[in-house]
């Protein structure tokens, strides 16, 4: 009878733990970005980071590598990383693509609605009482619009605004750190869910776009008075 190999218990473990840890860092590194504990422009370095934390450089080059790729984390030849700058050039770029994405959102709820009106329904109504719910601003993908995207079934198209949403969500806070307009995004999201709900797809991307173009306008103008202090 061939010997029984007893698993590396331990073995096992340890790699859960680096896994663990990776995602830990990722989670910190991303929040400091966020929040601009890290501001843009500046110069970030694994062994710095590592050194601090007291680890090994392995959790903090890995989770370089999944910022560079969430837009965050700029790695330039032979003069390091740096923390990606924030621009009315990007804010343009980022939310020119969110226009797209969440207007194809709709003409897939559209869809959806033919097949399954009822259930489409019940999702609407929910979408619409999440308003009420105060969200976590420092939540990296969250809220009406990722919630809005979701309900398009659609899941690449989910995915792709999953990705985006990580640098959107620099331009979210510098929006919501603006004092009333809390109440103006709940407005005009009222407005999005009622035309859904009408069954208005035409209402609800005009409605859309409107919103999401107030929101750039809104965050341009707050970075060119920060640019020009």
């Amino acid at each position: 009878m061939a010997a029984y190999n007893k698993p590396n218990q331990e073995k096992e473990w340890n790699r859960l733990e680096v896994k663990s840890l990776a995602a830990a860092v990722l989670d910190d590194i991303r929040r400091r970005i966020l929040t601009v504990d890290f501001r843009p422009g500046e110069r970030i370095n694994e062994s710095e980071i590592a050194l601090k934390l007291g680890i090994s450089r392995s959790p903090v080059r890995e989770a370089f590598r999944v910022l560079e790729g969430e837009g965050l984390i700029t790695t330039l030849p032979r003069k390091g990383s740096f923390i990606t700058e924030i621009s009315v050039q990007d804010l343009g770029e980022l939310f020119e693509i969110r226009e797209i994405l969440e207007c194809h959102a709709i003409d897939c709820i559209k869809k959806r609605a033919k097949k399954s009106p009822d259930k489409l329904r019940a999702l609407i109504e929910d979408l619409g009482r999440k308003l009420l719910k105060k969200p976590d601003v420092f939540t990296v993908i969250s809220g009406f619009h990722f919630n809005l995207v979701e309900l398009s079934n659609n899941y690449r198209l989910i995915e792709l605004y999953r990705i985006l949403g990580i640098s959107l969500r620099r331009y979210q806070l510098i929006y919501h750190s603006i004092k009333g307009q809390r109440d103006v995004s709940m407005e005009h999201h009222q407005a999005i869910v009622d035309a859904l709900k009408g069954g208005n797809y035409s209402d609800t991307k005009k409605l859309l776009r409107r919103h999401i173009r107030y929101v750039e306008n809104t965050v341009k103008k707050q970075i060119k008075e920060t640019l020009s202090d």
